[in-house]
């Protein structure tokens, strides 16, 4: 896919297929190559601008594409016909659902494909195997986010619009080093704080990019942001600074709220937290005061046993102090992945159907099988298994097949050890992506060959509501094909014939939006031709003259009347540090890479950093024998890595901070994955990535 020089012939529109900003793309091709690459103009999601990301996509790398289909016989993978591949993927799936019942069957697929394909896995697992046991990627970054915004809403509805950047007067930004992996929207964040002189407020223990551009930098304890958003909201309590009058109107639950805080003590919250009261109070008073605040969150927040608790406390600060319905305020929520949106739109999470309907409603479930032309009994009616429990379940021989489709979880899942041992010991593996080996290609029994950005067509849906069109510019390499394509032959091979009727990616998205007509998400006003013309529409669109919404509930009519307060209390992480693992370890991104590395880590864009390392304060780096820039051992109650030692006062004492890029095909003992604990929030399942306890010497 590698430019060679020379002018485009064509121009094709696109979406940059890496993080949830969704920034607009316009790709110049010529004899089946990509000559340029551009920021789309007046897309309101980059307004033309790109990242280091998006400006490298012309160099997407070709380097250990997957070009055919491939078996393991004799426990090695061999190259096989498309045929033969989808002959035995359909043949292993029968077998298995017939001596073991259709949710002995699993899905994990990744949160940067596209709404015709996620349409098409939620129709053949939930509508023709009759199993709800499909998840995705956003497990890992977004899920306790969207229940937080659940919570307090009513449903999935994020209100605002990436305009609201340049009508704020403050940011609050927590958890999140935004320089890093949204340079888009800080840069434009940036621009508004020297137009606007607004504020920003970075919440982190870490020091980053981001805090370095913060007018006031919380550096809190790891896993403590309860504590400080409840204190956040005494403070604004005891001094007046809350409208009580508007808040009751604005929440069901606010007299609650209220008692719930009052129990708040400050002293111990500072101790907790690590801030002075001083901190959170000129905080406070400096939130109460500003006209518009919008607030960010990113994996931070998530990344955490109580991940849905601090993403609903924070939401709380936002509607007592009332930034919500209105121009350049409010949550501002912009996921990991690219069409993390759409996923939750189309329903291809364990618990939910198209247009946001839930598997455990009667109604919800006749009105999906009508349009897919089924009985309604062929949907369970139970909730399926979240990602972590289908790993559980297949260590306990309860699932037998699992299918993973562009994602790679034995690099980006916790305890990466125990994943491999589970996936080892499951009858049936089929691992669908665009390169091999990944750390998880390298145990499937079947391989299929599947297609990447450029190479397909159809919608995503950015973090705002946006919904864009994605146009195919150029065709799959080798034998590789669209990856609804290969899904539809393994069902139609499987007998599924009438319900996979759709003779191109249009007609699939036909069918979806009318499954979104009267629901939140309704794009019946909607079509490929209207997106080609308009680029990015906001839902929802009910009709064709709707022009779309670029912010919602600006009548402060909410989908259960009032909004709802979390109450919420501090529970610290579960594994902290203790005599014999005395370091709390951290995981994040760093500069040119993107999630595990399948793409990212196969370009030249990585080289400045091709291995991971481990920052350490100086006080701990003295303490523990280590110096700068030797190699050392860092250690948990899973695993042990041998990195490159950071001494740096960018990390607090007593924590450590490690990328999460890398996976054991770097080497078993630099995957920090090794190190991290299998711990969920008990509301979202999203992983605990952001505290396990370490220890560390000098090599």
């Amino acid at each position: 896919m590698k430019s060679k020089g020379g002018e485009p012939e064509r121009w094709v529109m696109s979406i940059c297929p890496y993080c949830g900003v969704g920034c607009g793309v316009e790709v110049g091709v010529r004899d089946g190559r990509i000559m340029k690459v551009k920021g789309m103009r007046g897309n309101p999601a980059n307004l033309g601008e790109l990242c280091h990301l998006g400006m490298a996509l012309k160099d997407m790398p070709e380097k250990e594409r997957l070009l055919y289909p491939m078996i393991r016989k004799d426990g090695v993978l061999r190259r096989a016909s498309f045929k033969e591949a989808i002959d035995t993927v359909a043949e292993r799936l029968m077998e298995t659902i017939s001596m073991y019942g259709p949710d002995s069957v699993a899905m994990y697929i990744s949160a940067s494909e596209y709404i015709e394909e996620y349409y098409v896995y939620n129709k053949f697992m939930k509508g023709c195997i009759g199993t709800n046991n499909i998840d995705s990627s956003a497990r890992l970054c977004w899920a306790s986010g969207v229940m937080g915004i659940v919570g307090a809403f009513g449903q999935d509805s994020p209100p605002c619009t990436y305009g609201d950047i340049e009508l704020a007067d403050m940011f609050f930004i927590t958890g999140y080093n935004m320089v890093v992996s949204k340079p888009v929207l800080s840069r434009r964040i940036a621009r508004t704080k020297r137009k606007n002189r607004a504020t920003i407020v970075v919440v982190d223990p870490r020091r980053t990019p981001t805090a370095r551009m913060a007018d006031i930098h919380l550096r809190i304890r790891p896993g403590t942001d309860i504590l400080l958003h409840n204190g956040l909201a005494r403070v604004m309590m005891d001094e007046g600074l809350i409208d009580e009058d508007e808040a009751r109107g604005l929440v069901h639950n606010y007299d609650e709220f209220r008692a719930h805080i009052e129990k708040v003590d400050m002293d111990g919250v500072a101790m907790t937290t690590g801030l002075d009261v001083e901190e959170i109070e000129r905080t406070a008073r400096a939130i109460a005061r500003a006209e518009r605040v919008l607030f960010l969150w990113g994996q931070g927040l998530n990344q955490s046993t109580t991940g849905t608790g601090k993403v609903s406390t924070l939401l709380n600060i936002a509607f007592v102090t009332g930034n919500i319905g209105r121009p350049g305020c409010g949550p501002l929520a912009v996921t990991g992945q690219t069409d993390a949106m759409g996923l939750r739109e189309v329903g291809a999470l364990p618990h939910l159907l198209p247009g946001f309907r839930k598997v455990t409603d009667e109604e919800h479930r006749k009105e999906v099988a009508s349009i897919w032309g089924i009985a309604p009994e062929r949907i369970s009616k139970s909730r399926g298994k979240t990602f972590p429990a289908i790993l559980e379940a297949i260590d306990k021989g309860e699932i037998r097949a699992l299918w993973i489709i562009h994602s790679n979880p034995l690099s980006t899942f916790p305890d990466t050890g125990w994943i491999k041992r589970v996936l080892e010991g499951i009858d049936f593996l089929v691992v669908q992506d665009c390169y091999h080996p990944t750390e998880t290609t390298s145990l499937a029994h079947v391989l299929l060959p599947g297609s990447q950005w450029l190479e397909k067509e159809g919608c995503m849906t950015n973090s705002t509501r946006g919904l864009n069109l994605v146009e195919k510019a150029l065709p799959p390499p080798g034998d590789a094909r669209p990856d609804l394509e290969i899904v539809m032959a393994v069902a139609r091979r499987m007998g599924y014939t009438g319900e996979f009727w759709y003779r191109n990616t249009e007609d699939i998205f036909e069918e979806y939006k009318t499954l979104t007509r009267g629901r939140p998400n309704d794009i019946t006003g909607v079509s490929y031709r209207r997106l080609r013309k308009e680029r990015s529409l906001q839902w929802p669109i009910p009709d064709p003259a709707h022009r779309g919404t670029e912010r919602r509930f600006t009548d402060r009519r909410f989908p259960e009347g009032r909004l709802f307060l979390g109450i919420h209390g501090h529970t610290p992480p579960r594994e902290s540090p203790d005599s014999d693992y005395p370091l709390l370890l951290i995981t994040g991104v760093i500069p040119f890479h993107f999630h595990s590395g399948t793409r990212t880590g196969r370009m030249k864009l990585s080289l400045p950093v091709r291995e991971p390392f481990v920052q350490i304060h100086p006080v701990d780096a003295v303490r523990y024998g280590v110096t700068d820039g030797e190699y050392v051992e860092v250690a948990s109650r899973r695993g042990t890595l041998r990195l490159r030692a950071v001494v740096t006062e960018d990390v607090m004492e007593g924590t450590v901070f490690i990328p999460y890029h890398f996976g054991y095909l770097t080497g078993w003992n630099k995957a920090v994955n090794m190190l991290t604990i299998r711990a969920y929030d008990d509301v979202s399942a999203q992983p605990e990535f952001k505290a396990c306890a370490v220890r560390i010497r000098g090599c």
